[in-house]
């Protein structure tokens, strides 16, 4: 072994600390476990399992505070588990976890981006912000986006979510603009229901919002079910089309378990999610 090799792992050792190491050889474990479980066919084995691999998350981020991936992947896990389990029966601790989440992101965002101003940039600064930011900074400003607008749809009554709205409409056009079709057309799926559940009055966009979960329809090959849960529970309910509404929520209950493996779990959430709005049909329209 040369010496200039030793020097240069002996320095490069000398920088990661054992806590770091121990996480960075875990990250392939960790992210075999988020694939098991997004596969998962039983949502109430995952609303109790869930909650453990979130903590275990925190504790390897405690190890390793800037690692982006498990920042990200916590942002992930905990709007995901506040929309699946906590958003209809405990909306107040959906809010925290939503909440949560987004600072999660928020530190992703700042560290992909190299910009700490975040939180206080004005609408025209974020503008100019937004204008520097790349398709690797997707991830981070994706999830902020996420779990910020859920968030907000919990806190409509609040001054502070009302004066978000711009903020939060830039920020996710811009995540749309870098690729529509990330995390299966998510972009497409928040904008949906961004400009679909909410009046013309509140700052809805009934046109914006069909276009945008017709184009996630077709770029998820109706493979994921969420999309049509929400282009019915946002879009067809603001605009009282019972039609669509009854439509997308029967394609979603009779949809086959596998049609999509790798998001079982989400697509199981969505089947039983359309089943209770179903049965409240003749309350909402």
């Amino acid at each position: 072994m040369k010496p200039f090799f030793l020097l240069f792992l002996v320095g490069l050792l000398a920088g990661c600390s054992p806590g770091r190491m121990a996480v960075q050889a875990s990250l392939t474990l960790v992210e075999s476990q988020i694939a098991v479980m997004k596969e998962e066919r039983d949502p109430e084995l995952a609303e109790q399992a869930i909650p453990a691999n979130l903590k275990m998350l925190e504790g390897l981020l405690r190890q390793d505070p800037d690692n982006t991936g498990i920042l990200e992947n916590l942002a992930e896990g905990l709007c995901g588990y506040a929309f699946s389990f906590l958003e209809d029966s405990e909306p107040g601790r959906a809010s925290s976890l939503y909440e949560r989440g987004k600072d999660y992101a928020l530190r992703a965002t700042i560290i992909r981006t190299g910009r700490d101003n975040w939180k206080d940039l004005s609408l025209d600064e974020l503008s100019l912000a937004l204008d520097e930011v790349k398709v690797s900074h997707q991830p981070a400003l994706f999830w902020m986006g996420q779990c910020w607008g859920s968030w907000l749809m919990q806190n409509l009554d609040s001054v502070e979510a009302f004066a978000d709205i711009p903020r939060l409409e830039k920020l996710m056009n811009k995540v749309h603009d870098l690729d529509p079709s990330f995390h299966h057309a998510g972009p497409h799926v928040f904008l949906g229901a961004f400009y679909g559940g909410r009046s013309k009055m509140l700052g809805g966009n009934p046109e914006k919002s069909r276009q945008h979960f017709e184009k996630a329809l077709v770029l998820t090959e109706n493979k994921y079910l969420l999309v049509r849960l929400l282009f019915a529970k946002t879009y067809a309910v603001q605009n009282q089309n019972r039609e669509l509404f009854e439509s997308q929520l029967q394609a979603v209950v009779e949809a086959p378990v596998d049609i999509f493996p790798e998001e079982r779990l989400a697509n199981q959430v969505a089947r039983k999610k359309a089943a209770q709005l179903l049965e409240q049909i003749d309350e909402l329209f």
